[in-house]
């Protein structure tokens, strides 16, 4: 919403202002006052992502008045809250932590705490906890259910390809990686996919077997013919075949996987001009 039109948002901090404080007072302190602006606009913001174009713009014809744009606003986050929390509980059932304590803390212990104390009407802008877990989706930008919503989405995506893969592969890939790997804050499904890519480069079947001369001269080659941006493109091809192959070509997870690999490319080239591969793909 434009600087101009900020005015217009004052009788709805005020409306906030009386519900926060019992209408015994119309009196809150500055710090407050701004809290409540913030709810008010995170509120309008949600109301208007859902009329957003292509383009970013929302039609004159679409616009409505500040009162009803927070209003339908407020909805759509108890309605994203309701899905969220459904989402969640779909999820944790099966939810495997693989042994790593940021991992387990944050989604068995974290996202329940979320949802217990979450503020929708007064405080929808806060999302009160750390996400200390490195999802692949970029957060910087989310807040409130925005970012709760997007965080246990990417990790029911990650439970997903996870699960395809006998634990005793994921453990070996994991302590290859770290010895100390239950005390990282690590992203254990983007570790297991460059070991599965690795694998899928030099011919090697996915087990815990140590890589032979030739398969690591394989995927020595192919890193070193390769710039960075065709070894990212060829990647992403890679992955699109392991989502035909394994998981019944489910684009929305292979898209998810796919932002990890342009760090992985340039990792490989790195790795292999300073020689330090078999930690990027546990040889």
């Amino acid at each position: 919403m434009k600087k101009d039109n900020m005015e217009e948002l004052l009788p709805l901090v005020g409306e906030l202002a009386e519900k926060y404080t019992g209408k015994e007072s119309t009196s809150i302190t500055y710090e407050k006052a701004r809290q409540l602006m913030r709810a008010v606009l995170y509120c309008i913001r949600e109301y208007e992502e859902g009329l957003e174009g292509e383009e970013g713009l929302i039609s004159p014809d679409d616009r409505v008045d500040p009162q009803t744009a927070y209003r339908l606003g407020y909805e759509k986050v108890l309605k994203k809250v309701k899905e969220t929390q459904a989402l969640y509980n779909r999820i944790i059932g099966d939810f495997n932590s693989y042994r790593n304590r940021c991992y387990y803390d944050i989604f068995v212990k974290g996202i329940p705490s979320f949802f217990l104390y979450y503020d929708p009407r007064f405080a929808p802008q806060n999302h009160l906890l750390t996400l200390d877990y490195p999802v692949l989706h970029p957060m910087d930008s989310l807040r409130g259910i925005d970012a709760i919503h997007v965080y246990v989405k990417s990790i029911g995506q990650e439970q997903i390809f996870l699960g395809k893969f006998p634990e005793e592969y994921i453990f070996h890939v994991l302590k290859s990686y770290s010895a100390d790997y239950k005390d990282l804050f690590i992203n254990i499904a983007s570790i297991v996919l460059r070991n599965v890519l690795g694998c899928r480069i030099a011919g090697k079947g996915i087990h815990t077997g140590k890589y032979t001369d030739e398969e690591i001269k394989r995927l020595e080659n192919c890193i070193n013919c390769n710039s960075a941006k065709e070894l990212e493109r060829y990647l992403k091809e890679l992955t699109d075949e392991l989502m035909d192959l394994g998981y019944g070509n489910n684009e929305e997870l292979g898209e998810y996987l796919k932002k990890d690999l342009h760090d992985y490319a340039f990792e490989l080239k790195q790795g292999i001009k300073n020689r330090c591969l078999g930690r990027i793909i546990a040889i």
